[in-house]
């Protein structure tokens, strides 16, 4: 097939939506289809410069014409970045702007597959990022400008359940969808595998301790300021025992001082930004997800896969992931003490550490294997296609690996 993906993440974004589609982009290179990538980075510099002008000619009319602008401009420089005259078969937009501006570029010769990589409603999430007024013209704005696009996708492939059940409101009625969790390379990712590049020893930094790990931008969303206080409850439970955090972010310096406020220099450590996440998933014995708001955590498939048994505050798709072991997925009121005391016991008992990862890593070696991922995700263009056309009374869940 000739695939065209389109994002408004521009090579090198720290985003998890760019490291989707570059593995997409590879893994189905690898398969001999042709692969082209689009994203704002494609457009001519000029094109670039007038569509900036008409932007901040908008910005006259304060936040609302901003937003506008914003919004309007990405749609525009997605349309002209895109090769008109190239016969794709499909694209598979990455946000529903780009998947908007590709109808427009290619005047619906060609089927646009969207995927929801949004945590919330996009309008939602727009608003919360930049702390608009949610009464005010401009947050009201991003409501009705992603409800416009929504109801104009005709497909839609979400990467869990629950980005479809969120989003299957906004679609027309006659929109075609299906589900395609993100995926990993299992074996690439199993201990002793072999995996290329020397990685930080964490057995060694911290000998003879137990290690709970969390990789994640440090943010508000991503709530590691609660892993503090559950690491303040566990050096009473667990003495001992050290949280590592991963990750660079916004939130670093309040982290350092909740750490200083309450002497944990010794209990909990943060590593910064730090590239090779299998090394340090191989030697943690425990995996702690905390965020709020989630789609489908690809950190969560590579704790399982590199055997390090997870839990989880049950966050928007982050419990289909653990849906083996229903004891693992918390929910988000869980008190700090609470957790604590799941984790001191899990650690004080090897034999129920050792079951949780099993389960986990049986029920999730096919359904989160990248090549999962890559057939239902081309089961979805052939159908768009008219490729492959399903009957009507199957349902998208049938595209789901078992």
């Amino acid at each position: 097939m000739n695939i065209l993906l389109t994002s408004l993440q521009v090579p090198g974004a720290a985003s998890g939506v760019r490291v989707h589609y570059e593995r997409l982009a590879a893994l189905l290179r690898a398969q001999d289809h042709r692969v082209t990538v689009v994203t704002q980075d494609d457009l001519r510099p000029w094109l670039r410069r007038a569509i900036g002008v008409g932007r901040r000619a908008l910005g006259v009319f304060g936040t609302l014409g901003r937003r506008v602008g914003l919004e309007l401009g990405q749609v525009l420089e997605i349309y002209f970045a895109i090769d008109h005259r190239q016969p794709y078969d499909v694209v598979n937009a990455q946000d529903v702007a780009s998947g908007w501006a590709a109808r427009l570029a290619l005047r619906d010769r060609v089927p646009v597959v969207v995927t929801g990589h949004y945590n919330d409603h996009p309008g939602t999430e727009v608003v919360q990022q930049l702390a608009l007024p949610p009464r005010g013209w401009a947050a009201r704005f991003e409501g009705r400008w992603f409800n416009f696009l929504l109801h104009r996708t005709r497909f839609f492939l979400g990467i869990s359940e629950y980005a479809l059940r969120l989003t299957q409101p906004f679609l027309p009625p006659d929109a075609q969808t299906a589900i395609a969790h993100n995926g990993v390379d299992m074996a690439a990712f199993a201990p002793g595998a072999g995996m290329l590049g020397a990685g930080l020893d964490l057995r060694a930094k911290f000998p003879g301790r137990p290690i709970i790990l969390n990789i994640g931008q440090l943010e508000a969303r991503k709530n590691q300021r609660y892993l503090v206080a559950v690491a303040a409850e566990l050096r009473q439970r667990y003495p001992g025992c050290v949280t590592v955090l991963v990750g660079q972010g916004e939130d670093e310096e309040l982290l350092r001082n909740l750490i200083a406020e309450q002497g944990l220099e010794n209990d909990v450590v943060l590593l910064g930004y730090y590239p090779h996440v299998i090394h340090l998933l191989h030697a943690a014995d425990l995996y702690v997800h905390v965020a709020l708001r989630e789609n489908c955590p690809y950190v969560v498939i590579e704790a399982i896969a590199a055997g390090c048994p997870a839990l989880a505050l049950a966050a928007g798709g982050s419990p289909e992931l653990l849906a083996a072991t229903p004891e693992a997925s918390l929910p988000q009121a869980t008190p700090p003490a609470a957790l604590a005391a799941q984790v001191a016991e899990l650690l004080a008992n090897p034999a129920a550490l050792l079951s949780l990862q099993q389960r986990q890593y049986t029920y999730a070696r096919t359904r989160f294997d990248r090549a999962a991922m890559v057939r239902n995700t081309l089961a979805f263009y052939r159908r768009a296609a008219g490729l492959a056309p399903l009957p009507a009374e199957v349902p998208a869940e049938a595209l789901v690996a078992e």
